[in-house]
């Protein structure tokens, strides 16, 4: 199986709006168009994974700083269509990620839920090393009219 690597372009967004479904992310086509675009506006890029003409995955690559901890670039949302899981192509979407945050930080994040444990394994077997554990605490605001 050829497979190509490539940036996010429009035509991407209904497969990708199905890939995330597949993880049980609830996100429509226009709301997925738009968290592309602000991705986009802030630095980031959607790589995509592809094999004649279907999208197999993405990942999502960020740039990050913190005060205490400094530039980290991240790696986001990598998604694998399930028939194709196990077969590299989640591996070489992880590697067009590094090398796009390589141009940029020196060091990567990654980030999964807890109850992903395959996908733990999967980033120890790509030499991450779990750092630490979090909550993460969400608020919604309302900017006033």
């Amino acid at each position: 199986m050829q497979i190509l690597y490539r940036e996010y372009d429009k035509t991407d967004t209904t497969p990708i709006t199905y890939l995330m479904s597949e993880l049980g992310y609830s996100v429509n086509e226009e709301e997925l168009k738009f968290n592309i675009q602000e991705i986009q506006n802030m630095g980031g890029t959607v790589f995509v994974a592809e094999s004649n003409g279907r999208v197999l995955g993405c990942i999502c690559t960020l740039i990050d700083a913190r005060l205490a901890e400094g530039v980290y670039g991240e790696l986001v949302s990598l998604i694998v269509a399930e028939k194709f899981r196990g077969t590299g192509v989640g591996k070489g979407l992880v590697e067009v990620g590094e090398q796009w945050i390589g141009k940029r930080a020196t060091r990567i994040r990654v980030r999964a839920n807890e109850i992903r444990s395959d996908t733990h394994a999967f980033y120890k077997y790509l030499g991450y090393r779990e750092s630490k554990t979090q909550k993460i605490f969400i608020k919604n605001v309302y900017l006033p009219s």
